[in-house]
């Protein structure tokens, strides 16, 4: 999974390379852009996926991923 996730990032750092090469951006902007894009999609994803039940007792495959039933848990990630 590792390998696979270098590829994506790598593949990411190559496209943004390609598309925004031409221009000059702050890189500070760049980074609060991304960050503020990251949040918005959090604010409004976080709550339906703390709504979503899977796993369980007899969970398999991706079911046993999941923290006490629930897609996401964010009380057990802050613990």
């Amino acid at each position: 999974m590792i390998i696979i996730a270098q590829c994506f990032a790598g593949a990411q750092f190559i496209t943004e390379e390609k598309i925004l090469g031409n221009y000059y951006l702050d890189p500070l902007y760049i980074v609060g852009a991304e960050g503020m894009w990251g949040l918005c999609y959090y604010i409004f994803l976080l709550p339906i996926m703390q709504k979503i039940h899977c796993g369980g007792p007899g969970a398999k495959g991706l079911g046993v991923l999941c923290n006490f039933n629930y897609l996401e848990n964010s009380a057990f990630a802050f613990t």
